[in-house]
């Protein structure tokens, strides 16, 4: 008896509503843990951007913390670990 056939996990991801490339819509900066909304990096003047890591990976951060976020993101390039991001609140 032959098995059945399964999906990777990468074809399981991208099958799902959930995928990586879709950004949830429980959003923390990393910097600080700010809860953001998905409507803060859209428009002119957006309130919230995604930093890329080395890796392709996109970590959410307030406009005002990009600096603490990409030093973060940084180290996480330097090391390999994953990024300390900061406690979240709402």
């Amino acid at each position: 008896m032959k098995r059945e056939k399964r999906l990777t996990k990468k074809e399981r991801r991208a099958i799902s509503p959930s995928a990586p490339q879709q950004h949830s819509h429980h959003i923390h900066c990393i910097a600080c843990g700010r809860h953001m909304e998905p409507e803060e990096f859209q428009g002119t003047s957006p309130r919230g951007v995604y930093l890329t890591c080395d890796h392709k990976s996109q970590f959410p951060s307030c406009t005002d913390c990009q600096v603490t976020a990409r030093y973060l993101i940084a180290e996480h390039d330097r090391t390999g670990k994953a990024v300390n991001m900061a406690q979240a609140w709402h």
